[in-house]
């Protein structure tokens, strides 16, 4: 009965500069900014790894997905493939999904500067070209494509000379 009365007849509004949007009620999802929303969302996306072939790394409110394939054309096409997958899992758990949000990043001795052509491939999901980066930030540390900690020092190394400048 707790749950219940938490989850449902739920209505929200925006506030922005002093002006109040209508008041919307709203069916699903989990409410933000509360105490027990992070642990719904965690139960609610769950299942996420059981939808595709990726290996799905959650950890609050980020989804990292990971696959594995040492030739980078066959990588390609499973990735848009089960990227595939992951859409219909979102939008039959009626989560929005913003493509502009989503990156890929590729590491891996098969991955030299030799194979500029083959990384500049192309992941797609939704005729949406995906962003590469060549760095991703993971629980707080900085991983680049060689997987050796130059990007982590430099960050950390500009953020101690800003701290110590400011002491």
């Amino acid at each position: 009965m707790l749950m219940k009365s938490y989850l449902t007849n739920r209505r929200q509004f925006t506030f922005v500069q002093n002006m109040a949007s209508k008041i919307n009620k709203f069916t699903c999802g989990v409410p933000q900014d509360s105490t027990l929303g992070p642990l719904f969302f965690i139960m609610y996306v769950n299942d996420l790894p059981k939808c595709s072939s990726f290996s799905a790394k959650l950890y609050a409110d980020d989804t990292y997905l990971c696959l594995a394939q040492s030739d980078i054309k066959e990588l390609k096409l499973m990735v848009n493939n089960e990227l595939i997958k992951v859409d219909e899992w979102m939008r039959l758990s009626k989560l929005s999904r913003n493509y502009a949000k989503f990156m890929y990043f590729l590491t891996g001795k098969s991955f030299n500067k030799a194979d500029k052509e083959k990384r500049n491939s192309k992941i797609h999901i939704k005729n949406v070209v995906l962003h590469r980066k060549t760095s991703v930030k993971y629980l707080g540390l900085l991983l680049d494509e060689s997987l050796n900690w130059t990007s982590h020092v430099k960050c950390l190394k500009s953020k101690l000379s800003f701290a110590s400048s400011m002491i």
